[in-house]
């Protein structure tokens, strides 16, 4: 095998500078040298018909050549799916092999969510090929209806969360209120009409509700659906009851209950689709990862808001449901943290396309900080402790409620401070890569998860009763509002564009 450095040299630094590859030179070098050696052994048995066509090996540069790599080429070089060559024994092809190097070109997709324009990064030259075939140019919105995809979830899913934390900021104007109740109605509307249009989707193209699921790139998306159910419960909490009488809450405990039960099985059911349908990388790994159980642990954010109103007998239940479930939650989190982490030390950032789903790992802690502090608190509103039940074993029941808050107060502080950790993280990754990033449906994960991060900073604001915490969450909120009236803009925009609903630049596309 040759081993000589100075064009492979060359092609690494093309990579970087015009393909904007951003791994490591020695993941680069490794790649290039293995595609060299790849086509030198194989270049008789790609083309073995006698056809005119020149051999593949008209394009490989020599090693030895002094022609710049970047002229040989005459086609993008990939740089996304690396050939699983050994680099100590001569290579060798079966069936097996070609499976299994299919399906890690395939899972690469995964991780990159398909644009419009070019994507820079990893996977970069993957894109320019569409799945779908040839497009029409003047394609009609009823043909663009087909990728419209479960990912336009996250539209309602932010909205929903920006209202529910303008019904918690601590510092507050007049008018205030009004502006968190109309940003509530105008997301169960925003919700009907994109539920109508999903589910004319999957009546007008028949088998694209199974593909939609089966396929993990938009199937991950289906859990926004159930997380945009929770933001509105949870803003009905808000904005319906102080408005409402006592039937509300009588069916928000309803609510509650079918909740969960939907949200078990969806977790339970759609991971047992990922382990059986689609294997997934482990190289590939994303916060995304999470999406799938969020909905179940939002169970205990939902007991936080609506416990409070609830007698004791009724509230008791909600919040043992409530912790269990973020205790799940959390637990299979830090798996995917595990995960995910080591995936960065070891392979490094995402591709630039993927960035903004970096911020989804800050939403497990930041909402588990959240309904712990809500859950202790509903404890005390509630009288749960010694009024209801009691424990055995402890001689003075009534420090029960106050021992449930000191204990919330210190975790959600912990986890907070993990969250900030992993914002800090996501803000420099997407900063670094936003000149080379276009809009996709992803950007709303920087709203959502840090609804979570500031409505847990206003809590602990709460809690210490810190006049500087609270300005700091008030400002975060204000923060969140406008930058989501920026997403909304640069969504339009690409509708307008045809840079997403488009054939090949949406979930669907892998």
């Amino acid at each position: 095998m040759s081993t000589q450095a100075g064009p492979i040299d060359e092609l690494v630094q093309y990579k970087k500078a015009v393909l904007h590859d951003n791994r490591r030179d020695t993941h680069i070098r490794s790649d290039a040298q293995a595609t060299l050696d790849f086509i030198s052994n194989r270049k008789s048995t790609f083309f073995n018909n006698s056809d005119s066509r020149p051999a593949i090996h008209s394009r490989q540069p020599s090693v030895n050549s002094l022609v710049p790599v970047h002229m040989a080429y005459n086609q993008p070089v990939s740089i996304s799916r690396p050939m699983m060559v050994s680099y100590e024994q001569p290579f060798s092809y079966n069936e097996d092999d070609n499976t299994n190097s299919f399906k890690l070109g395939k899972e690469k997709d995964i991780e990159v969510t398909a644009h419009a324009a070019p994507v820079h990064g990893h996977g970069a030259a993957d894109h320019h090929h569409n799945p779908f075939g040839p497009v029409d140019p003047n394609l009609s919105w009823k043909g663009r209806l087909n990728h419209f995809t479960w990912a336009n979830y996250t539209i309602t899913m932010s909205t929903g969360g920006t209202a529910f934390v303008l019904s918690v900021i601590p510092h507050r104007f007049d008018g205030l209120t009004t502006l968190g109740t109309i940003m509530f109605v105008y997301n169960i509307g925003l919700f009907l009409i994109i539920s109508s249009l999903i589910t004319a989707r999957f009546i007008i193209y028949p088998g694209t509700l199974k593909k939609s699921l089966s396929n993990p790139h938009e199937g991950f998306f289906f859990a926004t659906m159930w997380l945009s159910f929770a933001t509105m419960i949870t803003n009905t909490t808000a904005y319906g009851v102080p408005n409402s009488g006592p039937w509300l809450i009588e069916a928000l405990w309803v609510v509650f209950w079918v909740y969960t039960v939907c949200v078990t099985i969806m977790a339970i059911f759609y991971y047992h689709v990922l382990f059986t349908v689609h294997a997934l990388v482990i190289t590939n790994v994303l916060p995304g990862w999470i999406l799938p159980i969020f909905p179940a642990m939002l169970v205990g954010t939902l007991a936080s808001a609506i416990a409070k109103f609830q007698p004791a007998h009724r509230a008791l239940p909600m919040v043992v449901t409530g912790l269990s479930f973020q205790g799940l939650g959390m637990m299979l989190a830090f798996m995917i943290y595990a995960l995910y982490f080591g995936r960065m030390l070891t392979s490094g950032l995402p591709a630039d396309a993927s960035r903004p789903a970096m911020f989804i790992a800050v939403g497990p802690p930041a909402f588990t900080s959240l309904a712990l502090i809500g859950m202790a608190q509903d404890v005390v509103v509630t009288k749960i402790f010694p009024n209801y039940i009691k424990l055995d074993g402890i001689t003075d029941q009534s420090l029960i409620p106050d021992f449930f808050q000191l204990l919330a107060l210190v975790i959600a502080i912990s986890l907070w401070v993990f969250s900030f950790w992993a914002f800090g993280i996501a803000v420099v990754a997407s900063i670094e890569a936003i000149g080379r990033n276009d809009f996709h449906l992803n950007w709303y994960a920087y709203i959502f998860p840090n609804v979570g991060f500031c409505i847990a900073t206003i809590q602990i604001g709460n809690r210490l009763n810190s006049t500087a915490i609270k300005t700091v969450g008030t400002a975060m909120g204000g923060s969140l509002f406008f930058l989501l009236l920026v997403v909304y803009f640069c969504h339009a925009k690409a509708v307008m564009n045809k840079m997403i609903v488009w054939p090949g630049k949406d979930e669907d596309a892998h």
